[in-house]
């Protein structure tokens, strides 16, 4: 997942993301997008109906792209 943050809430966002259960990885990047995630989960369903929206309900979160 590539997320897109708000000006100023890179760094909020990325502590709160690799916080969750479901990352197995995050990372700060530079480019058009702020943070890198790759998420594990149990089937497609969990990925696109939960955690989805569980990352973009964070405060700062701008903007998700998801590749599967």
């Amino acid at each position: 997942m590539l997320i897109r943050t708000k000006v100023g809430a890179m760094e909020e966002v990325y502590e709160k993301i690799k916080g969750m259960k479901k990352v197995q990885r995050a990372a700060m990047v530079t480019g058009p997008y702020d943070i890198m995630v790759i998420i594990e989960a149990e089937n497609i369903e969990e990925i696109t109906k939960r955690l989805i929206q569980e990352v973009r309900d964070i405060e700062g979160v701008k903007e998700t792209t998801t590749n599967i």
